[in-house]
């Protein structure tokens, strides 16, 4: 685990794994952001983490734009942890309802972004077009922009540690990752580290390209500079 001091010596080193990877494609996982159930819905809680969750994705396109350039076909995924602000209880079912109307309405060829990643996206020119997207087994959201981790983490793979069973039923399924042409670049919550790094990293995966980038999602009111400085600041890891 390498620890980075700011945001161009974290560019310089994505860029060179990309070089260095000889993969034809580059998947991205980037802006990650938690589900929040609101009385009015379910809705996409890209600034409940702070800075993570657009910063993420921003860096992650311009990694993009760069692998571009070089000739290799780029791809986004985004995770959305749909379970760690579900209500208790009788609650629960409410929020499912919630969940699975916002999913649907994520999903089909006309389904967009949020807003503020459709503006991120394209001003590195990139488009729903490269986003990966995830078959819920549900009617209505066969084609989900957005990755379920509540079903992900459904899976029957003998992993005890739900984080890194639903990271490994992405990364082993080839309908979306195919470990032989693919170099993974991650941004992953720092408080995820260990279960993605002892467990899924560790243990669980073998012969995987890939650049993992963990950075704060507990400094709320951190700019960009102090993600680096502050509290567990922001590592990395090449596999």
């Amino acid at each position: 685990m390498t620890k980075i001091n700011n945001e161009n010596e974290l560019k310089r080193i994505l860029q060179k794994d990309i070089e260095e990877s000889g993969k034809k494609k580059v998947v991205i996982q980037a802006g990650h952001f938690p589900l929040l159930y609101l009385p009015q819905g379910a809705v996409e809680g890209i600034n409940h983490w702070g800075q993570f969750s657009p910063y993420t994705l921003e860096l992650g396109c311009e990694t993009g734009s760069f692998a571009r350039e070089l000739g290799k076909d780029v791809r986004f995924v985004f995770f959305v942890d749909d379970h760690s602000y579900e209500f208790p209880n009788n609650l629960g079912m409410k929020c499912k309802s919630k969940r699975s109307k916002f999913y649907r309405s994520k999903s089909g060829l006309d389904a967009s972004l949020h807003p503020e990643y459709q503006r991120i996206m394209r001003q590195w020119d990139f488009s729903e077009k490269e986003v990966i997207r995830h078959n819920q087994g549900k009617q209505g959201r066969e084609d989900c922009l957005y990755f379920s981790e509540k079903l992900l983490r459904n899976s029957t793979r003998d992993i005890e540690n739900v984080c890194a069973r639903e990271y490994i039923e992405f990364l082993e399924n080839p309908t979306y990752f195919d470990k032989t042409n693919y170099h993974l670049i991650s941004f992953v919550p720092n408080r995820c580290k260990g279960h993605i790094c002892d467990v899924a990293l560790d243990i669980e995966l073998e012969g995987i390209s890939s650049s993992h980038v963990f950075i704060e999602t507990m400094m709320p009111f951190a700019n960009k500079e102090e993600l680096y400085r502050e509290f567990r600041g922001v590592s990395y890891r090449r596999d």
